[in-house]
């Protein structure tokens, strides 16, 4: 069996939810019919000609992308122009696109944190450096038979629900009587057909994300013992957690500006990396923002960071991070991005895998583009 293009949509959305990205951005199934089965999918940063060669000589029907292939709305399709080749050389070749984008950098599973787990930056106290909204809380409301609310606790636990603050496993629970008369093709877990049934059961209700909401509804399907789970979402007015643009933490260990770059090498992958900092310094408060993160320059500052992690620095972001004497690593755009590449295969490889289809994911071979040291 072969997953759709749809069906592994669905599964990049429950890591990166659309709702995430920001206001504007093209996110979403960018080319390509959405039922159209995928015998092999690529993931890349983007969809340049490398990228489209490869796919179309790998029989790859889906290229699964960080940057949007079509950003503006498109007035014509001029293949005399690099970008109108490009797009009509996919469709051509019955290639999908599918695009995520900001959702995918400020996903908690996402770019940002990822290149915060290249650079050693701690998860505690980790949060963004730029809020851009607050995640939706529901609660949820499960009714299973006594003896199996630990099974069921466990299972939406580990799918994403409650979890408030440092603590999970966060539940209520309370002892009631569940009525139910299970009809003609039928075939209960408990009781017989055509006879109401009384069972002890438990309600159990944990706190969630909105945007965890997919995963644990599956998780609770697959553990409830009964043919038809009984449960209740309930949307609520508390806040949840924040997210945003970049990260800001703590390194475990002060590191010198030399020993950061070197990290960011290795870790990364990258040939070669550009630094500015005051001189003799070490540096424990640290930014970062994968991709091109110039307009957080102040934000940093602000909440006291030592050392910003990103690409593509301008000149006056230079002049600006020296104004407030804050340290700045440029490790490309590509390069602080390229992680989620690699982890978005594995992602989707794992969970076709789970669900029994024989679609294969793969990392693109091309790697993003770089400036060449002389």
């Amino acid at each position: 069996m072969l997953a759709t293009v749809k069906q592994i949509s669905a599964l990049v959305e429950e890591l990166a939810p659309p709702a995430l990205a920001l206001p504007g951005d093209p996110v979403g199934l960018q080319l390509g019919d959405p039922h159209a089965e995928v015998k092999k999918a690529l993931v890349a940063l983007e969809l340049d000609e490398a990228v489209l060669e490869e796919a179309a000589s790998s029989g790859a029907g889906l290229v699964l992308t960080h940057h949007p292939l079509l950003f503006d709305p498109l007035k014509s399709l001029d293949e005399s122009l690099p970008h109108g080749a490009l797009v009509a050389a996919a469709v051509r070749r019955n290639i999908a696109v599918y695009s995520a984008h900001t959702n995918l950098d400020i996903s908690p599973r996402g770019v940002n944190h990822l290149l915060a787990e290249r650079i050693g930056l701690a998860g505690e106290g980790r949060r963004p450096l730029k809020v851009t909204g607050h995640d939706r809380l529901l609660k949820l409301a499960v009714f299973v038979p006594a003896g199996h609310e630990e099974q069921m606790l466990s299972a939406l636990a580990a799918a994403g629900a409650g979890w408030i603050g440092n603590y999970s496993h966060c539940s209520f629970q309370v002892s009631g009587t569940g009525t139910f008369l299970p009809l003609e093709g039928t075939s209960p877990y408990i009781g017989r057909q055509g006879r109401l049934e009384r069972v002890e059961e438990k309600r159990v209700e944990m706190i969630l994300p909105a945007s965890r909401r997919e995963a644990v509804v599956r998780a609770l399907l697959e553990a409830h013992p009964y043919e038809e789970p009984a449960y209740d979402l309930y949307p609520l007015e508390l806040e949840g957690e924040p997210y945003g643009l970049g990260l800001i933490g703590t390194l475990d260990t002060p590191c010198t500006l030399k020993e950061m770059a070197e990290r960011c090498r290795k870790e990364l992958g990258v040939k070669a990396v550009r630094c500015w900092a005051p001189p003799r310094r070490r540096f424990r408060r640290v930014a970062l923002c994968g991709g091109s993160g110039g307009s957080l320059i102040e934000e940093a500052a602000a909440q006291g960071a030592e050392l910003f992690i990103s690409g593509d620095f301008r000149y006056h972001d230079l002049k600006k991070a020296q104004a407030h004497g804050l340290a700045l690593v440029d490790a490309g755009h590509g390069g602080t991005e390229h992680p989620v590449v690699g982890y978005l295969a594995e992602y989707l490889s794992s969970r076709l895998q789970e669900a029994g289809f024989r679609t294969v994911v793969e990392a693109a071979k091309a790697m993003p583009s770089e400036w060449l040291s002389y």
